[in-house]
């Protein structure tokens, strides 16, 4: 396995990959950045309504999103790998459309239902243009993403990961330069920011991908005319067609990244109806260390898995299940290696991180980043349960935590309860994983 990852690592994929690892972690250190300025800067009450509004907003745009974010880097490349190659243009058309289509639903259900609405979106009531800021923010970052997936997709991974690190820094400069911070004003000023560098990243889909589309490749014939025998492109298909291969493709990954997200959504927008503002607060300590370690756990799964995927491909399913067992080991170490440092740490960690006024939430952080193994687990398995079926089965799996975790945070009264829940939950989607990766894998090799 070291000799594949070393051969990987020379490869132009695994110059793009240590690439994008890097840029990674200077994104997650500007996120500790924000999340140090904002806990100094406001109150405690206004801490809780912001993390209540950033993980609403997180949900919102990937359901305005739609799915786009991974149909893109699907289809683009098998659009210009195609023989003959075919146009994105209209493929690119189509997403947007969709986009935009699903973004209007919601902002018409979201102004419909505004009083309710509020209390779930940004925790307040009776404040209508803080929840118009969010949905747009919300938009705006859908479209960012939109930005990001067709990086991906041409295989642009600097200007991928460029570009998600110029956001991250320009969001920082406020935070800093503002005299006084309130929550309004934070996000007023991250959609003016955000609605800017989308537009400047932006502009390369409209050239490269369909201005140059549809007219750069007819003036590339007429001067090698040679390569028009060779390699036509094909006539560009409906919008329509390409929209039902968008829809078609993405609704399924809609439901999947919504309850993922969810997931870390749900607790903080319950607790603010329930607790306050400033239990919130408290709550969101713990889920930032639990959602800080995970997306490495993934990060990792994207870098080895293919393997994974080209062995089941090859029908060679002892092979992979010998790479998922080592795998799950290695995830397992990390994993209780970074849970120790955090259970001895904790009060430092919280200082460093945020302010001393949050270390009453020593406690309850120790109790929840006892996630970040199961966790892990999960962001093991659901890749190779893709990779073996069809079925969305990480949907299923994530709708049933959703569930248990509506009853069981319903059930509770106390932090330490709605802790205890939010372990609970955490337990049961790494070890349904689980379950569901051993019922594939027996079925596989039986089959092979």
């Amino acid at each position: 396995m070291l000799k594949v990852i070393k051969e990987k690592i020379s490869s132009g994929m695994g110059r793009d990959v240590v690439w994008t690892f890097s840029i990674q972690i200077l994104i997650m250190l500007c996120s500790f950045a924000i999340n140090k300025l904002l806990a100094n800067r406001l109150s405690i009450d206004d801490f809780g309504q912001y993390n209540v509004i950033k993980r609403s907003v997180q949900v919102l745009s990937f359901v305005m999103l739609a799915g786009v974010g991974i149909a893109l880097p699907r289809y683009i490349p098998l659009y210009r790998n195609s023989n003959p190659p075919r146009r994105i243009a209209p493929l690119l058309s189509a997403s947007i459309i969709y986009v935009i289509g699903v973004s209007l639903v919601v902002f018409i259900v979201s102004v419909l239902f505004s009083t309710q609405m509020e209390d779930v979106i940004i925790g307040q009531s009776g404040n209508m243009n803080l929840l118009l800021v969010a949905l747009t923010y919300a938009f705006i970052l859908a479209l960012a993403q939109y930005v990001f997936a067709y990086y991906r997709g041409i295989g642009h991974f600097k200007w991928f990961n460029g570009s998600q690190l110029a956001m991250q820094l320009a969001i920082i400069v406020p935070l800093v330069l503002l005299p006084v911070l309130t929550v309004s004003r934070v996000f007023v000023w991250w959609l003016g920011i955000t609605v800017v560098l989308v537009a400047f990243f932006g502009w390369k889909i409209i050239y490269r991908g369909v201005w140059r589309d549809e007219c750069g490749e007819r003036i590339h014939m007429q001067q090698n005319p040679v390569k028009k025998i060779i390699s036509p492109l094909t006539p560009p298909s409906s919008l329509y067609e390409n929209l039902r291969t968008i829809i078609r493709y993405s609704s399924g990954r809609l439901v999947a990244d919504f309850f993922q997200f969810s997931l870390a959504a749900f607790p903080l927008i319950y607790i603010s109806n329930t607790q306050g503002l400033e239990t919130t607060a408290w709550f969101s300590v713990g889920i930032f260390f639990v959602t800080m370690v995970t997306p490495v756990f993934s990060f990792m799964g994207i870098i080895l898995l293919p393997y994974v995927s080209q062995s089941i491909a090859r029908h060679e399913m002892a092979a992979a299940n010998r790479l998922i067992r080592r795998l799950a080991l290695s995830y397992v170490g990390a994993s209780l290696f970074i849970t120790a440092v955090f259970l001895i740490f904790t009060e430092f960690l919280t200082t460093l991180l945020f302010a001393r006024e949050y270390l009453v939430a020593t406690d309850l952080t120790r109790i929840m980043v006892l996630s970040i193994l199961p966790q892990a687990l999960y962001m093991l398995y659901r890749n190779t349960i893709d990779a073996v079926s069809v079925i969305p089965y990480n949907a299923i799996i994530l709708g049933v935590c959703i569930l248990a975790m509506v009853v069981s945070f319903s059930l509770s009264t106390t932090l330490t309860q709605f802790a205890y829940s939010y372990l609970g939950v955490s337990i049961l989607q790494g070890l349904l994983s689980w379950l569901t990766w051993q019922v594939l894998k027996t079925k596989h090799m039986a089959n092979s």
